[in-house]
């Protein structure tokens, strides 16, 4: 019976740091229509604690994206050819999304699978893109 009691014990704990070693947490940045939201642009994994450490996932988020794009400027460079917005009309483009007007960016987390979580970060303008070309947004 102690034999018994042990091993499950040992299970638990194996099971336990399993958990604890899967524990991710996903970035990723949206646009929104008044009848859909759209994954536009993701960054790769970043690393947490456990699948409890929502905030640390959210602000981990926020400054990954921060970073990669100059606070949400869609008019960042993230190579000689390319701006943010653009990579980010081109991916609607591919997904059938041709026109896009006065639209904000914003970038939420997923912790372990669960549901994505705003981080509070936005773009700093409008998203506008016409045939998958990210262009300046013009105020009616």
């Amino acid at each position: 019976m102690k034999t018994l009691a042990l091993l499950s014990l040992i299970v638990a704990l194996a099971w336990a740091n399993t958990r604890e070693e899967e524990a991710w947490c996903r970035c990723g940045a949206f646009v929104s229509s008044p009848h859909n939201e759209w994954f536009v642009y993701g960054l790769p994994d970043v690393q947490v604690n456990s699948c409890d450490s929502h905030n640390q996932c959210k602000d981990r988020c926020a400054v990954e994206f921060a970073e990669a794009t100059s606070d949400m400027d869609l008019w960042h460079m993230v190579n000689e050819t390319t701006t943010v917005g653009q990579i980010i009309c081109q991916d609607l483009y591919d997904h059938f999304i041709f026109f896009i007007h006065n639209s904000m960016v914003h970038v939420y987390s997923q912790l372990c699978g669960g549901p994505w979580e705003y981080t509070g970060l936005d773009s700093q303008g409008m998203l506008c893109c016409n045939l998958g070309q990210h262009e300046h947004c013009v105020s009616k």
